[in-house]
């Protein structure tokens, strides 16, 4: 009897011996490989690229480049880039780069597509191009002699460009330019000088000028004006111009 329950003991001992054995065998060959499995599939299947893009300084205003630079594990399936949702032409570079060159600001968007089919978009707006025109800061009047000071706050002016159109249409070059101040001046024309500036990157300001008496005192009017808008006045005065005389000619 005590010799059935001495077996039976051991017996218990020995199975939980195996019992207890099993378990590291069961975590390391079973349990810990599952979980890198499922943690190295979740990583391949989720991984997004990183993106960085960076815009260049300009060296004329007219345009510079964005550089876009990929960092993944993977392959990358596509690579785009628009300004403002214009598509860019893109030049593969060193390792995951690409550059694209723009002529003018606005917002870029750069997508890049793993090949795991996880996306990243990025999004840099570009505001170092000069695509505004200078401006008449400063007008004024003395002795029929108009100054005026032109400004530009990137490219710069461009004072070869100057120049004005009196009433009759006859080209005026300006009597004195300071290019420190960016002051310059004219012979005043009572009846109309339109003034025409440019600066660096080409882009134009154009302003028309009166003047007259009051008294003693001389006043001058005008300013910048919108060149679509004088050419489509210009255009609609000839339009009138033409059907007055249509109408003249059949009375």
């Amino acid at each position: 009897m005590e010799q059935n329950q001495t077996s039976a003991s051991r017996r218990d001992r020995r199975y939980r011996r195996k019992k207890q054995s099993e378990w590291p065998h069961i975590l390391l060959f079973y349990v810990l490989p599952f979980l890198v499995f499922n943690s190295i599939l979740f990583f391949c299947l989720t991984t997004k690229p990183k993106l960085a893009v960076v815009v260049e300084d300009t060296n004329d205003y007219l345009s510079t480049n964005v550089v876009l630079t990929v960092k993944s594990f993977f392959p990358t399936k596509s690579v785009s880039m628009t300004l403002d949702g214009e598509p860019l032409e893109l030049e593969k570079g060193k390792g995951r780069t690409y550059t694209a060159t723009v002529y003018k600001n606005g917002s870029i968007e750069s997508s890049v597509v793993n090949l795991n089919g996880m996306p990243a978009t990025v999004f840099e707006h570009v505001n170092v191009l000069d695509d505004n025109p200078p401006e008449f800061s400063s007008t004024d009047i003395q002795d029929g002699i108009v100054t005026i000071t032109v400004a530009d706050s990137q490219s710069g002016i461009n004072f070869d460009s100057i120049y004005a159109l009196d009433s009759a249409g006859e080209r005026i070059n300006p009597l004195s330019v300071d290019r420190a101040s960016n002051t310059l001046s004219f012979e005043m024309d009572p009846a109309g000088l339109h003034v025409f500036a440019r600066d660096k990157a080409d882009n134009e300001v154009q302003g028309t000028f009166t003047s007259h008496k009051e008294g003693s005192v001389e006043t001058l009017e005008g300013g910048a004006v919108d060149p679509e808008e004088e050419d489509t006045a210009q255009a609609a005065e000839t339009n009138m111009g033409t059907d007055t005389a249509a109408t003249v000619s059949v009375q």
